[in-house]
């Protein structure tokens, strides 16, 4: 698997028009869209439609002749098909209301949806569809998600995962899609799935517990409880296991992937959602920018620490990033795109018109996803020298799995301070990578560690090690304190280094759901060194063989400012860029290294005017999700722009890809490059061939 293979994707919408196939008119109406992507620059097409699949059972034999048809058209243009629907979700409503909630809200699956009285007779293999759903363990009912009007099929029944193989079978020799992204195989409702009989057996079996009724806080939201963590390793380990039998299906190499807007947030463990798990069986890293991007309020940043995690694990597995993003305008497409060159990920871009709440007859009048992208990925085909690089950096960010998993009951408890930390780091263009394991000494000279309270064995070893082997640790707050599941350590990681670290923690009252009864409130650490307080405006230093480690009992969510982490990494580091505030003004920078060995500094306006049709807005019966921005503008950032380059270098070339221009650009004798922007440039890329490491 290439990690910097360049996928420039967009979605294939499936209508209720396509129903009709064996069609004439379907026919034509897919070699008229195969070439409007092909012109466009489109690379792959990922089918978006027909997404509760099991609803669509009666049809599944046409509905693959349809893909088998697509993925022809499409092969005949140099541009692959991944298939994309929800392996658990299914339609599932009572009475005319539910009805029109599920058509109004989620008119882009093609609700084919059959009424609750035949989806009771509905088999498979000798198996009823029902007897797969998921039990809420509130109600012992089947869970219904009324979000999307929809029950769920559990990962852990033993049926239902033979089932959908054996459809993983079918799908693919029928249509022979090149590459599957299967969504939703996780806990949707969160705390509340699943008690069937399948995931209790299992937590009996495999764990040694009887889970208990909710009302049992000597358990529930427990997070002193070892049955209760042991529960949350089980449903993490459910979706991967699930994963891994679609896995086992496809073989090796097969593109596949999961959907997961995010792996950093304290909530991911409700949900068992991670790409720490997905990883294993899946090779190709999803980075869905859910809302609006940028936001409505101008801002685009504030997702940046979980983007950052699925590109630092993209990196660690040598996976494809594909970065996708929503919008419905060439402006939006250029928007998308931008951002994910910035970020170092590739691109899908995706219209999400059934979620609008607007008749056909309007959202007939947008654009198909091809007609959106030509100028973005067509300009990306003929540079792609400038597109394919890695992070030039020294420095990484670890982020804790097991503080999220075993000690996050808030996002005051780790989450705030990794997500100030990269938007710090962000904010003062350095470049980073985020790194899920301890590095070993190499690649990175600096890592920096926030309030990662846990720590297994091997990444309390590997800290020792990377420190031992002479590089950098900058730790902000309590670290290494307890061990993988959140038990006090004998001998604190820190302690190692003659720091003692002291944590008082706020009240933690068991509940159901687990963490409702928490106030979002920081632990504060406090700390010594030799003996001596040390503030949460100081930093001591310390040796250990050739490395260094720099700690402060500050955090990032609430002494960020005191503590000065950027200017921490600075000093420790050699930088080939020096960003003067003023001139660089409103613009955030990202520096990789090209397949030739050229220094690329890509650059985005960090804040943004942000323009609606407005008139449409007014129409739509669905507030949520996705806006319709028509125009974009730059503010409050600097039209000159002057950087000073540290190492030798003999030229430079600035290219505006939106704006269409590229010119050579001077370098003074001092190092300084001049920059004058237009206005309506939001987006540029700077190369220096001849720059040294």
């Amino acid at each position: 698997m290439n990690s910097r293979e360049k996928i420039r994707a967009v979605s294939w919408w499936l209508t209720w028009k396509d129903l009709q196939w064996p069609d004439d008119d379907v026919a034509d109406a897919i070699e008229r869209r195969a070439d409007a992507a092909a012109e466009a620059g489109v690379n792959c097409a990922v089918i978006f439609g027909a997404h509760f699949r099991w609803d669509y059972l009666p049809l599944w034999d046409n509905l693959h002749d349809l893909l088998g048809t697509i993925r022809g058209a499409l092969h005949r243009r140099g541009i692959r098909l991944f298939d994309h629907h929800s392996a658990v979700l299914t339609h599932r409503y009572s009475g005319i209301e539910e009805a029109r909630a599920m058509r109004t809200f989620n008119k882009h699956h093609i609700p084919f949806a059959p009424s609750r009285e035949v989806a009771s007779t509905w088999t498979f293999h000798g198996e009823h569809l029902n007897d797969w759903r998921m039990i809420d363990i509130t109600t012992g009912r089947p869970v219904f998600l009324k979000a999307y009007t929809a029950e769920e099929f559990c990962i852990n029944n033993p049926g239902f995962r033979r089932a959908y193989c054996e459809y993983v079978k079918m799908l693919v020799s029928a249509s022979g899609i090149d590459g599957l992204m299967c969504d939703d195989g996780f806990f949707y409702s969160g705390w509340t799935s699943c008690g069937c009989q399948w995931c209790r057996k299992k937590f009996r079996e495999e764990y040694g517990h009887e889970l208990p009724p909710v009302e049992d806080l000597t358990f529930w939201g427990n997070y002193s409880s070892e049955a209760f963590k042991d529960w949350i390793e089980m449903r993490f380990a459910s979706t991967r296991e699930f994963l891994e039998a679609v896995r086992s299906v496809l073989g090796d190499g097969y593109p596949l992937m999961a959907c997961c807007s995010s792996s950093a947030n304290y909530e991911m463990a409700k949900f068992a959602l991670t790409y720490q798990e997905f990883c294993k069986p899946c090779n190709y890293i999803m980075l869905e920018m859910t809302g609006n991007t940028p936001e409505l309020d101008g801002c685009w940043n504030r997702h940046f620490p979980e983007q950052a995690l699925h590109l630092g694990l993209a990196a660690e597995y040598g996976y494809p990033c594909l970065g996708l993003g929503y919008g419905y305008t060439e402006t939006t497409a250029d928007f998308i795109w931008a951002f994910n060159q910035f970020l170092g990920s590739s691109t899908w871009f995706s219209t999400l018109k059934g979620r609008l709440g607007l008749p056909d007859s309007v959202t007939s009048r947008l654009k198909d996803d091809p007609e959106l992208v030509g100028h973005a990925y067509n300009w990306e085909k003929d540079h792609t020298e400038l597109l394919d690089g890695e992070t030039d950096t020294e420095t990484a960010v670890f982020f804790s799995r097991w503080t999220r998993d075993y000690y996050g009951m808030t996002q005051e408890d780790y989450g705030r301070d990794y997500d100030r930390c990269c938007i710090d780091l962000l904010d003062h263009n350095i470049t980073f990578d985020v790194v899920s394991r301890i590095p070993e000494k190499g690649k990175y000279r600096v890592l920096v560690i926030c309030s990662a309270i846990c720590l297994d064995d091997s990444e309390y070893a590997a800290l020792s090690r990377f420190l031992a082997d002479g590089g950098c640790v900058i730790a902000g707050g309590p670290v290494g304190c307890r061990d993988k599941r959140a038990l006090p350590r004998p001998e604190p990681w820190l302690s190692r280094y003659g720091i003692t670290c002291d944590v008082k923690e706020p009240e933690r009252p068991a509940s159901f759901p687990p963490s409702a009864g928490m106030r979002p409130e920081m632990p504060v650490c406090t700390g010594s060194f030799r003996g001596n307080r040390v503030s949460h405006k100081e930093w001591i230093r310390t040796e250990d063989g050739s490395g260094s480690l720099l700690w402060t009992p500050g955090r990032m969510q609430s002494d960020s400012q005191e503590m000065n982490l950027p200017a921490v990494i600075r000093r420790m580091t050699v930088s080939a860029i020096d960003f003067p505030g003023v001139s660089c003004r409103g613009w955030r920078f990202r520096r990789f290294r090209g397949r030739n060995g050229q220094l690329i500094l890509h650059a985005l306006a960090s804040a943004f005017e942000v323009e609606t049709m407005k008139e449409l807005e007014k129409q739509r019966k669905n507030p949520r999700g996705n806006h319709l921005i028509s125009g974009i503008r730059r503010k409050d950032s600097s039209s000159e722009i002057t950087l000073k380059i540290n190492v030798p270098c003999r030229s430079a070339k600035l290219y505006a890809p939106m704006a269409g221009f590229e010119k050579e650009i001077a370098i003074g004798k001092d190092g300084e490059v001049h920059l004058h922007l237009p206005e309506h440039v939001f987006y540029f890329i700077l190369e220096f061939p001849s720059c040294e490491s």
